[in-house]
C-alpha cells in the first residue's frame, strides 16, 4: 500500500532532507488504528526533467495486522518512472494542442528521451481519468461550503467532449487550490489528497 505526502519542493529537496533518515510523521493502520512502525526503506530511480535521481522510499509496518505503507513523496505515484510535474507538462501541452512529437522533445532534456508514444498513453490515461477526478474535486468543494453550481460550469454538460471536461477540471482545481504556485503544478498537490483511483 502506497500514501502520498508532501516531503519537499523537489526531488533534489526530497533527497538532501531524506537520503539517510526517513520522515518523522507519525501514522495509524487504516485497517485497525494501531500506531505504525518505522520498516525500512528501498530504493527506486525517478526521472525528471533533466535527470535520473535514485531516492530512497521509506516504509511503515502495522504491529497488529501487518499491513506495510509506502511514503510516497508528492511528485511520484505508484509505478510512474517520471515525475508528476512531468507527466502534468505533457498533459498542459497536449491541451494546448501541440503535436505528440513536439511534447515528446520539448519537456524533457535530450539526454533524457521520451517517445511520442509514451506522451499519447498518458493522454489517454489521463482523458480517461479526468472526469471522475473532476467530479471528487467537486464533491470537496461543495463539502466545504461551495454553494455555486459547479455543474453548470462545464463547458457542455451534455454530449461531452474530453477537451470540454479537461476545461472543467481546470476551473475546479483552481477554486479548489486558488493560491497555489503553479511553478510545482497542481498535479502534486490533488495527488496528496485524492482517494487512489483518483490519482493524476
Amino acid at each position: 500500500m502506497n500514501k502520498i505526502l508532501s516531503f519537499g519542493r523537489s526531488c533534489k529537496a526530497y533527497l538532501r532532507l531524506y537520503k539517510e533518515q526517513g520522515p518523522d510523521v507519525k501514522l495509524c493502520c487504516e485497517n485497525c488504528n494501531r500506531k505504525l512502525h518505522k520498516h525500512g526503506r528501498y530504493f527506486r530511480w525517478v526521472t525528471s526533467k533533466s535527470e535520473h535521481i535514485h531516492i530512497p522510499i521509506y516504509r511503515w509496518l502495522c504491529p497488529s495486522c501487518g499491513t506495510t505503507i509506502s511514503l510516497l513523496p508528492d511528485f511520484l505515484i505508484p509505478w510512474a518512472r517520471f515525475t508528476t510535474w512531468v507527466r502534468e507538462s505533457v498533459i498542459v501541452r497536449k491541451r494546448q494542442g501541440k503535436s505528440l512529437g513536439w511534447i515528446a522533445g520539448a519537456v524533457v532534456s535530450t539526454r533524457i528521451g521520451l517517445s511520442p508514444s509514451t506522451v499519447k498513453r498518458w493522454w489517454k490515461q489521463q482523458t480517461a481519468k479526468v472526469a471522475a477526478t473532476s467530479l471528487w474535486i467537486a464533491s470537496q468543494l461543495v463539502k466545504a461550503g461551495c454553494e455555486e453550481d459547479l455543474l453548470r460550469m462545464h463547458p457542455k454538460p451534455v454530449a461531452v467532449e474530453p477537451a470540454d471536461t479537461w476545461i472543467w477540471f481546470g476551473q475546479l482545481v483552481q477554486r479548489y487550490a486558488p493560491r497555489l504556485s503553479r511553478l510545482r503544478g497542481y498535479w502534486t498537490f490533488l495527488n496528496a489528497k485524492i482517494p487512489r483511483e483518483y490519482l493524476l
